[in-house]
């Protein structure tokens, strides 16, 4: 029973890992940031390494595991959408979409 719950921490830690995949590629590929609040991922980061602490205060070798893996794809963002420096095309044309929409409600 032990192996089949902890499976589903490791199922949850490889979720966690392939979420930040299309984000990681995204800012590294299109070096596009567009709409990333850097103060968000700086919060997500210190809860990061709070609970890390805890998990190795606690001893727990699979949520620390899964902390490494959010603390290391947190900082891969931070780092890349810093560098950021375009809009690429998909989110240029939501901009402009969406401007468009509010000059129609004018």
């Amino acid at each position: 029973m032990i192996l089949k719950i902890e499976m589903l921490g490791w199922a949850g830690t490889v979720l966690v890992l392939a979420a930040y995949v299309p984000q990681i590629r995204h800012l590294y590929a299109e070096k596009c940031a567009w709409g990333i609040s850097i103060s968000t991922w700086l919060i997500w980061l210190v809860a990061g390494v709070l609970l890390l602490s805890y998990c190795i205060f606690r001893n727990d070798t699979l949520f620390t595991f899964v902390q490494v893996i959010n603390i290391t794809a947190i900082i891969a963002t931070i780092i890349l959408a810093r560098r950021g420096n375009r809009i690429c095309p998909y989110h240029l044309a939501m901009a402009l979409d969406r401007k468009e929409m509010v000059k129609r409600a004018a």
